[in-house]
């Protein structure tokens, strides 16, 4: 049954885009995407059920004909990216694809082919914790996009454009088939095949629009992924010279000191997967796209795929050339977002500067190398999936009823969506609060940083976490404040987007309850299968990183507490309470619009505005930085592993 399972959830996303690709009618269409959804949920947490507490599983599977598939695969991404860019005119994109069809090409035809591949698949700890995060974050996405997109296509009708929901659905779930090849995938070709499936479906949605400023940005991110799958061409060229063409080897070897370069390619590739700075700009631009792109894109697939590399790579790197440019490169990338964040008041630019930060935190765990560090990588990721899901959700509902997704425009925001706003202060309070676990990772962090003994992290992860709490803080204080009485426009909410915003609020704090059940049961024997059978001999710090155990009951009763005030807070009925008129000191000329009578006798209205540092912390000053530093980081790590495998170092 666990094979079958597991084909299912990779083949079965696919045939479920093929029908919505010819469904036209609404309600159909929504028939089989709830239906589809639902069925990749309930068997992400089948699969669940049966692996997650067990040791880590090789299905016996040998399918050289999907070796031909995923060779043809790649041929026909290649080959659309090149029309494309030659429809476009973007001769980088068809320059880089084609360099990449050509060493596909070669490399299973003259390096691969004939090779023995012992184990194709693998199911362990952390796959199945990344398929519950695929599955139900991902599925509920999915029918958060049919209220969505229900909306979009209203105003696309009043402008005269098609209707291409059934491309845009079809995407979607294409995605999803994508992700769960990638993290069961123990063949790299395959995991290659997949991965390069993942960045076609993202630039055909970030395209999806079919503006002259979503076509630009759709490019920019093809060639900036393209950059990064020809770093993981490369590093199969050199691991097919070397005989091996498994993950699990590649870990094990790696782990030894061994293959290093193909290490460093691989890094590479999550760097520009993960939008690690200098190659972020390709998610900023991915703003552009309709909300549930964007929330796919940060929260449950493809910038997870580069951290998932990472994290399964982790026990190669440690203290090593590659181990310090990982380190470095995430550190400095949450640095210098989480200040760039500061200066931004559009909401999704916000959450998307915060999702690169976030992801550059678990990029620099990995890079550390040791379980303390990869139990606290696991667990951002696994909060961040949650609650900026339902961050993003809530912006994209909140900009299709109050016009805007700027912060400045979200004044009353309380009164105008008092569900909403509350649903909108639980993610952010999940993201820098206790006893949320997004904060208690970020402790983590803390510890794995103080065994390497680098001050230069420690500052790093100071000043960029202060950063985190001044735009969360500044964000969760305009929407929760209350300036005067304005009409309720959220009685217009589709039911679908209600339900996936239940379904993200409802993980959020679930995950807050549970995650010490889950660091015991789940994550730590994971680590110890980790230790003893790749790091042998490693002294494991287990009190560092089951060290919220030891308060796990004060921990779950103030999460439960949290949870029952929640419960009450966000309840979907709307309570009939008197409104007391508003009270200005001085000479009030309109109580409601907040006028009153200056000094100077004129009319002045009262107005809630942050401080953004636009000239401190603004794109401008900081990018050109934080892109050098983190280019010269890569280049000299790069050539470190050149120079080391040389014997030069």
């Amino acid at each position: 049954m666990g094979m079958v399972n597991l084909a299912f959830l990779i083949v079965f996303p696919v045939v479920a885009a093929g029908v919505l690709l010819l469904v036209r009618n609404n309600r159909a269409r929504s028939v089989v995407v709830i239906v589809s959804a639902a069925a990749i949920m309930i068997a992400s947490a089948w699969l669940a059920v049966g692996h997650l507490f067990s040791e880590t599983w090789y299905p016996p599977f040998e399918g050289e004909w999907v070796t031909i598939l995923t060779l043809v695969i790649d041929v026909l991404c290649c080959a659309y990216i090149i029309v494309k860019g030659i429809r476009h005119k973007k001769p980088l994109a068809v320059a880089l694809a084609a360099v990449q069809t050509v060493i596909i090409v070669a490399f299973e035809l003259l390096i691969a082919h004939g090779m023995t591949i012992e184990n194709n698949l693998y199911v362990d700890g952390l796959s199945v914790i990344m398929t519950l995060i695929i599955g139900v974050i991902g599925g509920g996405i999915c029918i958060y996009a049919l209220g969505y997109m229900h909306d979009f296509q209203v105003h696309e009708d009043d402008n005269d454009k098609p209707d291409r929901r059934p491309v845009f659905f079809a995407l979607m779930f294409v995605f999803l088939s994508a992700m769960f090849a990638i993290v069961f995938s123990n063949n790299l070709t395959w995991l290659l095949c997949a991965w390069e499936v993942t960045t076609v479906c993202s630039f055909a949605l970030i395209g999806y629009t079919r503006t002259p400023e979503a076509i630009d940005n759709s490019f920019r991110q093809i060639v900036m992924n393209l950059i990064g799958g020809l770093a993981f061409a490369l590093a199969l060229v050199y691991l097919g010279y070397s005989g091996i063409l498994e993950l699990d080897k590649l870990i094990a070897q790696g782990a030894l000191g061994g293959l290093v370069i193909p290490l460093a390619l691989l890094a590479v590739a999550a760097f520009t997967k993960a939008a690690q700075v200098p190659f972020q700009s390709w998610l900023l631009g991915a703003m552009v796209a309709p909300t549930p792109t964007s929330a796919l894109l940060h929260s449950s697939t493809m910038v997870k795929a580069g951290v998932f590399l990472l994290i399964k790579l982790a026990p190669c790197f440690g203290w090593s050339y590659n181990g310090i440019m990982v380190v470095l490169v995430g550190g400095f990338t949450f640095l210098f977002c989480s200040f760039l964040a500061v200066s931004q008041s559009n909401a999704k630019r916000v959450l998307a500067y915060s999702t690169v930060a976030n992801l550059g935190l678990i990029v620099a765990c990995a890079g550390v190398g040791t379980p303390e560090a990869v139990w606290a990588a696991i667990f951002l990721l696994i909060f961040h999936a949650a609650a900026k899901s339902l961050l993003f959700l809530c912006v994209g509902t909140a900009e299709h009823h109050i016009g805007s997704r700027d912060i400045e425009d979200m004044d009353n925001l309380f009164v105008r969506m008092p569900i909403l706003a509350r649903l909108m202060a639980l993610g952010m309070l999940c993201m820098f609060i206790a006893p949320f676990g997004m904060l208690i990772s970020k402790w983590a962090t803390i510890v794995s940083l103080v065994n390497t003994d680098n001050i230069l992290l420690l500052f790093i992860l100071a000043f960029g976490s202060a950063a985190t709490f001044m735009f969360w803080a500044k964000w969760l204080g305009k929407v929760l404040a209350i300036a005067q009485q304005d009409p309720d426009v959220e009685k217009t909410v589709h039911p679908s987007e209600w339900f996936s915003l239940a379904l993200m609020a409802a993980l959020v704090l679930l995950l807050s309850v549970g995650f010490p059940f889950l660091s015991e049961f789940v994550v730590v024997p994971y680590l110890a299968h980790f230790a003893a059978d790749i790091l042998p001999g490693t002294t494991v710090w287990w009190g560092s990183i089951s060290a919220t155990i030891d308060f796990d009951n004060l921990i779950i009763m103030a999460v439960i507490v949290l949870a029952l005030i929640a419960a009450f807070a966000v309840q979907f009925t709307r309570p009939k309470k008197p409104t007391a008129s508003v009270y200005l000191a001085g000479v009030a000329l309109d109580a409601e619009k907040r006028t009153y009578r200056n000094s100077l006798n004129g009319e002045t209205q009262t107005t809630q505005r942050n401080w953004y540092l636009d000239g401190w912390l603004g794109e401008k000053t900081l990018e050109p930085i934080a892109n050098i530093i983190s280019i010269l980081l890569i280049a000299v790590g790069l050539a470190c592993s050149l120079l080391v495998t040389g014997g030069v170092l």
